[in-house]
């Protein structure tokens, strides 16, 4: 009985969803997890959300998950880890942020300023 007993030790633990995170923005349960996983449910705000639930995943969401394999909780780790490769949110655009010609120019440059605004049909 103990042999089987160390074989199915599971291992619970949170990962906390980044605003960069692959996962936000979606239902919890379009998530692929690698075998002998499961979620459980998300953490928000000091509430627990269950899996059943099917919540929307948002940023800063804990997804509680259980791998009933010690061997697997590297790769449900990995799984829920995943982010954009570029910093990436549904609330906001950096291209939005970015300064412009005219904006990074010195004033004193007219005659460069004009020519970033220029448009070559």
């Amino acid at each position: 009985m103990s042999k089987n007993r160390k074989a199915l030790d599971p291992s619970l633990f949170g990962v906390l969803i980044q605003a960069n995170s692959i996962y936000c923005g979606i239902d919890l349960t379009e998530i692929k997890l690698p075998d002998k996983c499961v979620v459980l449910g998300i953490l928000r705000e000091s509430k627990v959300i269950s899996a059943t639930d099917n919540p929307t995943i948002f940023a800063g969401d804990y997804i509680l998950a259980i791998a009933t394999h010690p061997m697997m909780v590297p790769a449900l780790k990995v799984t829920l880890k995943k982010i954009h490769s570029v910093y990436y949110s549904l609330n906001s655009c950096l291209l939005e942020a970015r300064a412009t010609a005219s904006q990074s120019v010195n004033s004193d440059d007219s005659d460069v300023l004009t020519s970033f605004n220029s448009t070559y049909y």
